[in-house]
């Protein structure tokens, strides 16, 4: 059977000068089990030191025969001059993708960023959407858009890497936003061994409600072979916080559409129905739908920032056999 290779970080920022080292990790899975399974770390609204993001958030699943890692930054400001670092960064959406696919008992391996309103000392930047995009933007600062390191097992996805110099070329500071990285070692057979798989969808990103409100949220959950289900979300909007603490069902509605049940423990709501829908990459169609049981609800389309991402891998096809076993995903309605 495979092992799985998985990880992702929403922010990484480290300054090192001669009287201060300091090192900011924001919303940081660590390694994924190499038996699979899923981690998660989400952070909404937050203001505090030298970073401000709407949105922070990172995921990585494994089953199957896939593996899938995705963080997403939104509304970031970041200003090191605090720290005697002259470096700003603001971004209205950095978003890293990795995934990796056993294929005739070899990993497949893809990714791509995501980035929108990008500026670096108040300089905007456009990115070109090739891969390990570099740019010169004068004084000792580098930096690299789309960052993409593969090996033969593992690719490795950065929305953004800056490094700031000092006068000798030695680096004294670096930002890492939105780094997801995917692998798998697969097995023998046809597509590696494939366990059963599970059906898993994440998101992150906001959306504007009918009434023109800002929605921050991050998400994740879905049903595994044994039956467990596993999930969580975070959501804050205008006179709204509201998260859930544990998924208790989950719905196939169609290809690209899942409903989840949570256990919800703030807000005021005890029980959220979120409905979500991965309309394709980069997510501009993508949807997210909540209602809780205290009369809350709200719904948009992803169009200005975030993306959901369906995890559906499938278990080994075996030659003559047309079923793709252990593809079950959660309840069908």
């Amino acid at each position: 059977m495979p092992s799985y290779i998985g990880s992702a970080t929403a922010l990484d920022v480290s300054v090192n000068l001669l009287l201060l080292n300091e090192r900011i990790v924001l919303s940081d899975t660590g390694q994924l089990d190499s038996s699979g399974g899923s981690k998660d770390e989400s952070l909404i609204n937050f203001d505090e030191g030298v970073v401000q993001a709407s949105v922070l958030h990172a995921t990585t699943v494994g089953s199957g025969n896939r593996t899938d890692s995705m963080a997403i930054t939104a509304g970031l400001g970041l200003d090191l001059s605090s720290l005697g670092v002259d470096l700003s960064i603001s971004a209205t959406v950095l978003q890293a993708v990795a995934s990796a696919e056993c294929a005739n008992g070899s990993p497949v391996l893809s990714g791509y960023s995501d980035i929108i309103g990008l500026t670096i000392n108040g300089m905007p930047i456009e990115a070109s959407g090739k891969p390990n995009q570099t740019l010169d933007i004068g004084g000792l600062i580098k930096v690299t858009i789309n960052e993409q390191v593969e090996t033969d097992k593992s690719i490795t996805v950065t929305a953004l890497r800056v490094e700031v110099l000092d006068a000798l070329g030695q680096p004294v500071a670096e930002v890492v936003v939105s780094r997801a990285e995917a692998g798998l070692v697969c097995g023998s057979g046809p597509d590696g061994e494939c366990p059963p798989a599970a059906d898993f969808v994440t998101g992150g990103g906001f959306f504007f409600d009918e009434y023109g409100q800002r929605v921050n949220f991050g998400m994740n959950g879905g049903v595994f072979p044994n039956g467990d289900m596993k999930g969580r979300f975070n959501l804050v909007a205008p006179g709204h916080h509201v998260r859930g603490s544990s998924v208790v069902d989950y719905r196939i509605i169609d290809a690209t559409t899942r409903e989840l049940d949570y256990v919800a423990d703030d807000g005021g709501a005890t029980f959220c129905t979120v409905t979500v829908a991965d309309n394709g990459e980069p997510g501009r169609a993508d949807t997210f739908g909540i209602n809780c049981d205290s009369g809350y609800s709200a719904s948009g389309t992803l169009s200005q920032g975030g993306n959901i991402q369906l995890h559906k891998p499938t278990s080994c096809k075996v030659d003559g056999d047309d079923e793709v076993k252990g593809n079950k995903g959660g309840k069908k309605k």
